[in-house]
């Protein structure tokens, strides 16, 4: 077996010259006599067929989407059509009501706005930021955002603050609600689409993410949900302006491996699967 840090070493010893010496000489640790000048055929693309022949049932996806999302510490219900309107304002009110949370920000998706979310929130006192299709001011809640310098105004305003209203006032929320485009059984991902009404600062800023989406929108691979994608758009001009792959809470180590929960994203999330 031959070292991988030999051309390096090699080129530290200053034995290789420009790139064709280096290209050359790592050709030569694998055995060739002379680096390749066309790449080797590629016989086979796409996922093994062992893999892509699986095609569980909606039950077993399902199923097998709770394991990967519970695995990773998150919550699922699943709840039938008929009992969608009652059932899914009470687990959010629930969630709320378990994490102290008073401010929700939401996405202005159809399938959302079918649900009395609103309604129900504000019965219990919580206040609602609708992320707005067309980022008009959410006047219910801008306080704490814009206020006057002490000095009279002589301080510059902070970058923060030029920001627009819409998108300080999700930032004081603590949970964000979407409907997930697409979600993934096999990785326990969602698959979310931002553009319009539904920015992607509601599943990235707030502390505690609550998704919905319906049984039909879960597919078993990622290759299945890109396939959809670009079905969606068949002219990718016209693409989100970001696809987001949410797996779990937000986690990221350090160089000394140190997780830390929710650094980037949400630390908390629950998801209600809609089944027909």
């Amino acid at each position: 077996m031959t070292d991988g840090r030999a051309p390096l070493a090699a080129a530290k010893a200053g034995s290789i010259k420009g790139k064709d010496g280096f290209i050359g000489h790592l050709a030569k640790q694998l055995g060739r006599k002379a680096p390749l000048t066309a790449p080797p055929a590629r016989t086979v693309t796409g996922v093994p067929e062992f893999y892509a022949s699986v095609s569980p049932s909606q039950q077993e996806q399902i199923e097998l989407f709770t394991r990967s999302w519970t695995a990773l510490t998150g919550k699922v219900w699943v709840v039938s059509a008929a009992e969608a309107a009652e059932a899914i304002p009470a687990i959010l009110r629930q969630v709320c009501a378990d994490l102290q949370i008073d401010r929700v920000t939401r996405w202005e998706h159809p399938d959302l706005q079918a649900l009395p979310l609103d309604s129900s929130l504000a019965e219990a006192g919580i206040t609602i930021v609708p992320w707005r299709a067309d980022g008009a001011d959410p006047a219910s809640a801008l306080s704490g955002g814009g206020q006057a310098a002490a000095d009279g105004g002589t301080t510059p305003p902070s970058r923060w603050s030029a920001r627009s209203p819409l998108l300080q006032a999700a930032e004081q929320c603590r949970l964000g609600v979407v409907w997930a485009d697409y979600a993934l059984a096999n990785t326990g991902t969602l698959v979310l689409k931002a553009h319009g009404g539904r920015g992607r600062s509601v599943s990235l800023l707030p502390e505690a993410l609550f998704a919905v989406f319906s049984a039909d929108r879960l597919v078993t691979r990622m290759g299945e949900a890109l396939e959809l994608i670009q079905a969606d758009y068949p002219d990718s001009t016209q693409l989100p302006s970001s696809i987001n792959l949410i797996t779990g809470p937000s986690r990221s180590a350090d160089i000394e491996n140190d997780l830390t929960i929710g650094i980037h994203g949400p630390g908390k999330v629950f998801a209600v699967i809609v089944q027909s």
